[in-house]
């Protein structure tokens, strides 16, 4: 009766190492899923972040505009005329390297978090399988499976 068991959980050894390759190849659209999530979030984050630099600048715009506005409801003369717009065009420019400068910060963030992403599964996936290490748990399994069929025989 031991004989037999020891036949048993031989057995059950030989076909759990088997399947082993089988579980890789299963786990592996599970590990594919939970990266496009995690990189999706990041994107997702990048995004509100260039949403929020974008609305802090129309926020900006829009108060400098409305003094502007108050200022040429009131007569003026030609100086005064010529300063306001100056004054306007100095403001433009100033926010647009501010708004350039904030988006290409926003854009540099989200690239590292994207980065980071990427080296935390290759950091965690040191027994991650790679594609030639699956083709050959594959073909490890399809020999494992011939191996057992014709042992069965």
């Amino acid at each position: 009766m031991t004989a037999k068991t020891s036949r048993n959980s031989g057995s059950e050894t030989t076909a759990s190492a088997s399947l082993a390759p089988l579980g890789l190849l299963t786990d592996l659209p599970r590990q594919q899923l939970a990266l496009m999530a995690q990189s999706a979030s990041a994107l997702m984050r990048a995004s509100e972040s260039v949403r929020k630099v974008q609305q802090q600048a129309a926020q900006r715009a829009t108060v400098q505009h409305q003094e502007v506005a108050e200022r040429l409801r009131q007569p003026c003369d030609f100086n005064e005329l010529m300063a306001i717009q100056s004054e306007l065009l100095r403001f433009n420019f100033q926010e647009a390297a501010q708004y350039w400068q904030q988006i290409a910060t926003a854009a540099m963030k989200a690239q590292a978090d994207l980065v980071g992403t990427a080296g935390q599964v290759l950091e965690a996936g040191g027994g991650e399988p790679t594609l030639d290490s699956l083709q050959k748990a594959f073909e490890a399994s399809l020999n494992g499976s011939g191996v057992a069929a014709s042992a069965g025989h």
